[in-house]
C-alpha cells in the first residue's frame, strides 16, 4: 500500500476495533452488577482477565518475535475474541462458570492492541506517518460508540454482545489487508530479560504500574459506583465519550509534546492529573461534576500509552518490540488491573468505593512525589534530551 493509504487503511482498523471495546468495557461491569454479582464477584471477574493477561501476553509477545509473520497472531486472537465473547452471557449468573469464560477470553482479547501498536508501530516508520494519528481514530471510534451503546444499552444490557463480537469481527476481516510485519527473531533468539536492563524503563514501568493501579479500580467500579450515585447509563456514556474526546488534542499533537518536555515532564504531570481526578470522584458526585472528571481524562491514560509506546519503539531493540509492546499493557492494564480490582474489591466490600477514590488520589499523589524525587538528581536532564531527539 501507499503511505498515504494504509494510513487510512490503518485508521480504520483502529476505528473498529476502539468501537468495539467503546461498546463492552465500561459496561461489563454494569452486566454483572445486573445480574447480581456483588463488588467482590466484580472485582474478581476483571481479576481474573488481568492476570490471565500477566500470563499470556508475554507468551504472545515472544511468539510474535519469533513469528514469521506477526499479523497471522493477530488474525487469531482477532476471530476467536468474536466467537469466545459469546461465552459470557451464555454462562448466566453462575459465577464459577462466568469467570472460566472470563480467563479463556481473557487469553486471547489481551493480546490485540499490544500487538496491533507493534504492527502499526514499524508500518508507520516505513511509511512515513505518525502513530499517534492513527490510534486518534481509535479514540473517535469509542467515542461515537460509547454514546451509541450507552443509549442502547440502557434499553438492553445484552446488546454489548453482538455489538462487541461484530465489530471485532469486522476488524478481523479488514485485518487481512494489514501490510505483513515479520518477527525479528527468526534467525536468532533474544532471552526477554534483555527487555529490563535499561535501569530508567523499568523505573517507568514501576511508577506507571503504581498510577495504573488506580486507573484499575476505576475501571472496575466506576460505572457501578456512578449508577449507585444516581447516573444513567445514557450519562455514563456520554462521560466516557468526552473522556475519549479529551485525548484527541494530546494525540495529534503528541510528537511536538513529547520533543519538547520529553517523557519525565508528561508523565510527572499525567499522575498529577490523575490525583485530582479521584479527589473529585471521592467528593459529591453531580452530573456536572462526574462529566468534569471525564474532562480531565486525556491527559491521563492516554499519555502514558503513547509515552510507553514511542520509548519502546525507540529505545527497545528490534528483536523484542513486540514484546515490549505487550509489557507496556501488562504495565498499564494486566498486572495494575489485578491489583486496582482485587485489592480494589476488597477495599470497596469494606469501606465502600467513595473512599476508595480518595485512597487512589494519595496513590498518585504519592507515586508522583517518589518518581520526581527519583529522577530529579540524576537522570531528569538526560531523559528531556531523548525526548528532545524524537
Amino acid at each position: 500500500m501507499a503511505g498515504k493509504s494504509t494510513y487510512v487503511y490503518m485508521s480504520v482498523y483502529y476505528s473498529l476495533v476502539f468501537m468495539a471495546l467503546g461498546a463492552f468495557s465500561n459496561y461489563i461491569p454494569i452486566y454483572y452488577n445486573d445480574i447480581q454479582l456483588d463488588h467482590f464477584q466484580i472485582g474478581l471477574l476483571s481479576t481474573a482477565a488481568a492476570v490471565t493477561a500477566m500470563i499470556a501476553q508475554p507468551r504472545w509477545g515472544l511468539a510474535a518475535d519469533r513469528a514469521a509473520s506477526k499479523n497471522h497472531l493477530l488474525l487469531i486472537a482477532l476471530l476467536l475474541t468474536s466467537i469466545l465473547v459469546w461465552t459470557l452471557p451464555a454462562a448466566g449468573n453462575r459465577f464459577w462458570l462466568l469467570f472460566a469464560c472470563t480467563v479463556v477470553l481473557g487469553a486471547v482479547q489481551c493480546v490485540i492492541n499490544p500487538l496491533g501498536d507493534t504492527i502499526t508501530l514499524e508500518i508507520s516508520r516505513k511509511s512515513g506517518f505518525n502513530f499517534s494519528r492513527i490510534r486518534t481514530a481509535g479514540s473517535v471510534g469509542y467515542a461515537l460508540m460509547a454514546i451509541i451503546a450507552g443509549w442502547l444499552l440502557d434499553r438492553n444490557l445484552n446488546y454489548m454482545f453482538p455489538l462487541f463480537s461484530g465489530l471485532v469481527f469486522l476488524a478481523f476481516v479488514l485485518a487481512w489487508g494489514i501490510p505483513k510485519v515479520e518477527g525479528h527473531q527468526n534467525k536468532s533468539k533474544v532471552e526477554l530479560k534483555q527487555l529490563f536492563t535499561s535501569r530508567k524503563l523499568v523505573v517507568i514501568y514501576l511508577y506507571t504500574l503504581l498510577v495504573n493501579c488506580t486507573l484499575g479500580f476505576f475501571t472496575t467500579f466506576q460505572a457501578v459506583y456512578s449508577k449507585e450515585q444516581g447516573m444513567s447509563t445514557a450519562l455514563i456514556g456520554i462521560g466516557v465519550s468526552i473522556g475519549s474526546i479529551s485525548q484527541f488534542p494530546f494525540m495529534l499533537f503528541f510528537q511536538p509534546l513529547y520533543r519538547r518536555f520529553g517523557i519525565f515532564k508528561i508523565l510527572l504531570c499525567s499522575g498529577i492529573i490523575l490525583a485530582v481526578r479521584w479527589l473529585l470522584f471521592s467528593g459529591a458526585l453531580s452530573p456536572a461534576v462526574y462529566l468534569a472528571t471525564w474532562v480531565l481524562h486525556g491527559g491521563t491514560f492516554m499519555l502514558f500509552y503513547l509515552c510507553l509506546a514511542e520509548y519502546v519503539s525507540t529505545h527497545v531493540p528490534k528483536e523484542l518490540k513486540a514484546s515490549g509492546q505487550m509489557m507496556n499493557s501488562l504495565t498499564m492494564n494486566a498486572i495494575s488491573r489485578t491489583l486496582g480490582s482485587l485489592l480494589g474489591g476488597l477495599y470497596a466490600g469494606w469501606f465502600g468505593i467513595r473512599s476508595g477514590f480518595a485512597v487512589s488520589s494519595f496513590i498518585c499523589v504519592a507515586a508522583v512525589v517518589l518518581f520526581w524525587y527519583y529522577y530529579k538528581p540524576n537522570d531528569k536532564e538526560q531523559m528531556e534530551m531523548e525526548g528532545s531527539a524524537h
